[in-house]
């Protein structure tokens, strides 16, 4: 039976959620950024404290299919959006889609004005694709290694 649900992030979900940010930014991601980004970017020795408590402190919402983690999205407090990644085999799906307005549901009940990100040159389109602009170009340090992103807005009051 092919189901689909968006429900909250809960701590048992914490190995399964890292698989699919790995294996997504190592497949996904892989037409824009070089091996060793990707490396940098999502490595197999992952930090699981750090991401665990990001992952309790923020709004996160998973979309499972079939009993198998799909998606994931998450909106800080300071309304970035922070993580959005789905499965290799289930992109153009809508997924990501539905999450962000779950996510964006949730900062307009909650009086958030404006919604951030910086998106990679992957997320872009999907981004922009839902309103955001680009504010800014970035050439970030992460690990001593520079990625380019897009700061990017969108007003949502």
């Amino acid at each position: 039976m092919n189901t689909e649900l968006i429900v909250d992030y809960n701590a048992s979900m914490l190995d399964e959620m890292l698989r699919l940010f790995y294996n997504t930014v190592h497949t996904v991601n892989a037409k824009d950024y070089s091996a060793e980004q990707l490396e940098n970017w999502a490595p197999v020795a992952i930090d699981k404290k750090k991401w665990a408590d990001r992952l309790t402190n923020n709004i996160c919402l998973v979309t499972i299919h079939d009993e198998q983690i799909v998606g994931v999205g998450e909106l800080s407090e300071e309304g970035g959006i922070d993580t959005m990644y789905v499965h290799k085999n289930h992109q153009g799906k809508k997924i990501a889609s539905r999450i962000l307005k779950e996510l964006m549901d949730y900062a307009h009940e909650h009086s958030f004005k404006t919604l951030t990100t910086e998106a990679s040159i992957t997320a872009r389109p999907f981004f922009e694709s839902h309103g955001f602009k680009v504010v800014k170009t970035q050439k970030n340090l992460y690990n001593n290694m520079v990625f380019i992103n897009y700061k990017m807005k969108k007003e949502i009051m």
